[in-house]
């Protein structure tokens, strides 16, 4: 199971085996500017003070434990720190799947991404975000220019080394109307991606800020979430739905939902106590600051 990113880092004193909340939040930085962004990027060199009590984190981990996610922030803004973690991370959980949050422009450097696979195994997999099937709407959303086609280079360069890829849509106003052309997209260009998922906000940081320009409600985004989700199954790529609650969604795509929000940040309101769903629903963002109205029991 791909994991969801915990934007204040680990909320744990020590790593679980079979946990998928076992995260390593390494850097503040980031070369985005999302305009949804639940974590703002910081112009503070945290890196060194992260480093120091990562590596605490990581001592206390089981051998067997299967499962580290590496968050930001953008990773590799932390250049040989990243392989630093990597390694410690091999060392002392050398089976553990690693799952790198990353937005993916600095692997469009290939020589970048041909030294990084030199250094690291492929027991890996890429988390990156893709929020259009244009580089003028994606780079409004990401806050950076040229943004796009870093981006799709970075995606190429690590496909063309067999990376496991997961690419994440994350659904907010400005993108959720092209859902169908963005898995088409998907599809003719990116095949070689080992999972979409598409994700649903998280209303802190900048997506409480610019809510009113990047929240839609879910039954707006429904029939194109559906139609998305039908070509990507079309083209044998699975599909998953990240953050929203079963009541927002139609019965049909409950098999996609995933119980996606890391346990120290998920919530439920009072009115779902007695929902038939909650043992199966991802709930809610206990950081998020607003929710949709339409919550309710089933």
């Amino acid at each position: 199971m791909f994991c969801q990113y915990s934007y204040l880092g680990p909320m744990t004193d020590k790593f679980r085996k079979g946990d998928n909340d076992n995260t390593l939040f390494i850097t503040s930085a980031c070369s985005n500017r999302c305009i949804m962004c639940c974590q703002p990027p910081t112009d503070v060199d945290d890196s060194e003070r992260l480093w120091n009590r990562n590596c605490q984190l990581i001592e206390t981990a089981d051998a067997d434990t299967d499962f580290v996610c590496i968050t930001g922030g953008e990773p590799t803004l932390t250049e040989e720190r990243l392989i630093q973690y990597i390694h410690a991370i091999r060392k002392r959980m050398p089976n553990a799947n690693i799952h790198l949050l990353t937005n993916g422009r600095r692997f469009a450097d290939k020589d970048y991404t041909i030294q990084f696979a030199k250094m690291v195994d492929h027991h890996f997999v890429f988390g990156i975000p893709l929020h259009s099937d244009n580089p003028i709407d994606h780079d409004r959303i990401a806050g950076a220019k040229g943004a796009f086609f870093e981006t799709m280079k970075g995606l190429h360069n690590l496909g063309l080394l067999g990376y496991e890829i997961e690419l994440r849509v994350i659904m907010l106003k400005d993108n959720y109307s092209r859902l169908p052309q963005i898995a088409e997209y998907i599809t003719l260009n990116l095949p070689f991606v080992s999972q979409v998922s598409f994700m649903g906000l998280e209303i802190t940081g900048y997506a409480d800020r610019n809510y009113h320009r990047v929240w839609v409600e879910p039954f707006e985004m429904n029939p194109y979430l559906m139609d998305a989700i039908r070509h990507m199954e079309c083209c044998n790529i699975s599909a998953k739905v990240f953050n929203i609650p079963h009541c927002l969604l139609p019965v049909t795509l409950w098999p996609y939902a995933c119980k996606s929000i890391s346990t120290w940040k998920k919530t439920n309101l009072q009115q779902c106590k007695d929902c038939s769903q909650l043992k199966n629903c991802c709930g809610v963002f206990s950081t998020s600051k607003r929710y949709s109205p339409f919550i309710h029991a089933i």
